[in-house]
């Protein structure tokens, strides 16, 4: 199993896995293995919502990633599959060879199995930690994959950080997406320094929120995604940090009360829910349920009292045991608030 990258948090750790990761490879190989036949297939993602707009998931997914967003886990670094066994190293040459006879098998839709993918991923990891000719060959091959290979690019980035070598190219990968301002992969790029904290140009941060500002167009990905990383702005040490939080502050509150969807909306809350204090955090929630219960601001709000983001107050306690009792909640989120809410007594 490919492991999760951690996420900063400096109140609670974070659970987020980097673009792909676990889901998006098991995914993968069920689309693989299934023989789907299109080239739109639905492929859910752990940190959000699709890779490009031919490959996007459905609504339902979309929201099912919501609460992976909030979900809470030890901070640890992943360990290093190159390191954990020995294994012979690959040229640059052949390096690179196996990268495109794998990806060439998934465009042709060819059978591949979840045992294809870890020996890839281990001859791939043991040739860039051995052998920097190959981590180029490597880094090259990942940028010139186009932003509509999505999957792939994916697939690919979620077999690299599980180790250093790997996060490095990642990384890259990321400073080339903002360097040339190529915005059909800025999803990718949120993705990549919302899980590798402090490594983000503060202009990427101060453009995203000029984005969010004028509502620039953006599919639910990329939206989730860049609100992931505006989210950052928790983090104090970030220059300028106190002006970007206040204004991300203003733009999160207008993006709550507007028009989008149920899931942009409540993942707004969230995010204003850790750019405050968890007191603070509580007014909040009681105030965004005051206007208009909905399935992801219930379970959106639940998740963060669990991870210590909002404090369970008494008025809290009133304004989600009203959320829970109208006639459109989900038997998800009674069971969640029971578990949330009737767990503290």
């Amino acid at each position: 199993m490919l492991p999760n990258l951690p996420v900063y948090s400096p109140r609670v750790t974070r659970k987020v896995a980097i673009g792909a990761s676990v889901l998006v490879v098991a995914a993968a190989c069920a689309f693989l293995l299934e023989g789907h036949a299109t080239s739109s297939a639905q492929v859910p993602l752990a940190s959000g919502p699709a890779a490009t707009p031919d490959r996007a998931p459905t609504a339902a997914s979309s929201k099912a990633a919501l609460s992976t967003l909030a979900g809470d886990a030890p901070r640890s670094l992943p360990s290093d599959p190159a390191a954990a066994r020995p294994i012979a190293t690959d040229s640059p040459e052949q390096t690179a060879e196996n990268l495109r006879a794998f990806f060439d098998k998934i465009q042709k839709q060819d059978a591949l199995s979840t045992e294809d993918m870890a020996e890839l991923q281990a001859r791939l990891l043991a040739a860039i930690e051995g052998n920097p000719l190959a981590a180029k060959a490597v880094e090259d091959f990942y940028r010139k994959m186009p932003a509509e290979q999505g999957m792939e690019r994916d697939i690919l980035r979620s077999m690299l950080v599980a180790s250093s070598a790997g996060r490095g190219i990642v990384l890259q990968e990321a400073n080339a997406i903002w360097e040339n301002k190529a915005e059909a992969k800025f999803a990718e790029m949120y993705e990549t320094y919302f899980n590798l904290p402090g490594q983000a140009p503060q202009e990427a941060l101060v453009r995203a929120l000029a984005d969010l500002k004028k509502g620039a167009p953006a599919d639910e990905r990329t939206a989730v995604a860049r609100l992931n990383f505006i989210g950052t702005l928790e983090d104090p040490s970030i220059p300028d940090a106190a002006n970007l939080r206040s204004e991300a502050m203003q733009l999160l509150n207008q993006l709550a009360q507007g028009q989008g969807s149920e899931l942009t909306r409540a993942l707004a809350v969230q995010k204003l829910y850790r750019l405050n204090s968890p007191a603070e955090a509580s007014n909040i929630a009681v105030g965004q349920l005051a206007k208009g219960a909905y399935p992801d601001l219930v379970r959106e709000t639940l998740n963060s009292i669990s991870s210590g983001d909002v404090e369970l107050t008494p008025n809290l306690r009133t304004a989600l045991t009203a959320a829970v009792k109208r006639p459109t909640a989900s038997a998800e989120e009674k069971q969640q608030f029971s578990k949330v809410v009737g767990a503290r007594g």
